[in-house]
């Protein structure tokens, strides 16, 4: 009722919505006496393991394609992959960093191999666990000292493999990029929060 008076909605699609937001991991009951109650999923390193694992066996397969390319598709890719790399850069090494900024061109990386890399079915997939990742992206990697000269140079291997048109590298290194990027994550999570 609260939350209906706030949003200035009634409660039926307002516990549909609390519903979905359960089922999709969003939230998780907290049992308070009678009363169910619902709290935001909280952050573990458990997930991040899971997490970072499935999106990185989805982004490898979908990488894979690469080889399947023409030589003027892959350089073009190359092309408009260097430049998001080359502008993360500069926004991660920025004083103040635009933490925003850096959020969205750490996702548009991503993006722009998957958008011409995965197939229809395999895409559905990525967008439903993207948004997890984000949560754990946006609440620590954008931490103000978060590292990202590791991330950047593996987004460059990444970019190699697939100048050379090596669909079984390009995979091999998104894999180990998202491995490495769960234990940067884990590191961080575990100094901002010393009991997760």
């Amino acid at each position: 009722t609260e939350l209906a008076r706030r949003f200035g909605i009634s409660r039926t699609p307002l516990r549909e919505s609390l519903a979905r937001l359960t089922r999709e991991g969003y939230l998780v009951p907290a049992t308070q006496g009678r009363r169910k109650e619902l709290v935001v999923a909280p952050l573990d390193t458990a997930a991040v393991a899971e997490l970072w694992g499935i999106i990185g066996a989805l982004e490898g397969f979908a990488i894979q394609a690469v080889a399947d390319m023409n030589a003027g598709e892959r350089a073009t890719l190359v092309a408009e992959l260097d430049e998001v790399n080359a502008d993360l850069l500069d926004a991660s090494t920025a004083r103040p960093r635009d933490n925003d900024e850096v959020f969205e061109l750490q996702s548009a990386f991503h993006v722009c191999f998957m958008d011409r890399c995965a197939g229809p079915h395999l895409r559905l997939l990525y967008d439903s666990v993207r948004p997890h990742v984000q949560r754990y992206e946006w609440a620590y990697g954008t931490q103000s000292d978060a590292p990202y000269a590791p991330s950047i140079a593996e987004h460059r291997e990444i970019i190699a493999t697939i100048a050379e048109g090596d669909g079984r590298g390009a995979r091999e290194a998104v894999e180990r990029h998202w491995a490495s990027g769960a234990q940067r994550t884990i590191a961080l999570i575990a100094r901002f929060s010393p009991k997760a």
